[in-house]
């Protein structure tokens, strides 16, 4: 029996700029009250993460604490995500720190939204 642990490795980050703004027709689009979800088809047998938070949403501080619970909600439930796909994750202005429980929620119902597109609403993007 293979023990699958829930580590978060360098390569399930995405880091280059034209992972994060190349379009692909196949890409599927979900909206959740804090955040918007691309999921990409990716050639890789693993599922990758991109977060993308903006100085508007606020400081630094700020900003690295959404990105800390974003990163820890997909290592926690990353082998939903079936099949493999890149996922960037795009925050959406709101004036709250998130929690990690919120975080785990909205990130839990894009990824069933993306795998039962007939369970919620998805957005297919051209």
């Amino acid at each position: 029996m293979k023990i699958h642990r829930e580590t978060f490795k360098k390569q399930e980050r995405i880091t280059k700029r034209s992972d994060f703004t190349k379009r692909h027709p196949e890409e599927v689009i979900v909206h959740t009250r804090g955040y918007q979800f691309v999921f990409k088809p990716t050639p890789l047998p693993y599922s990758r993460l991109g977060i993308v938070v903006t100085r508007k949403d606020g400081n630094a501080v700020f900003r690295n604490r959404v990105k800390r619970v974003l990163r820890e909600a997909f290592r926690k439930n990353k082998r939903a995500i079936q099949p493999p796909r890149d996922v960037i994750i795009i925050r959406k202005r709101r004036p709250t720190p998130p929690t990690f429980k919120e975080a785990e929620k909205y990130f839990m119902d894009a990824v069933t939204r993306f795998t039962n597109p007939r369970r919620g609403r998805s957005n297919a993007s051209e």
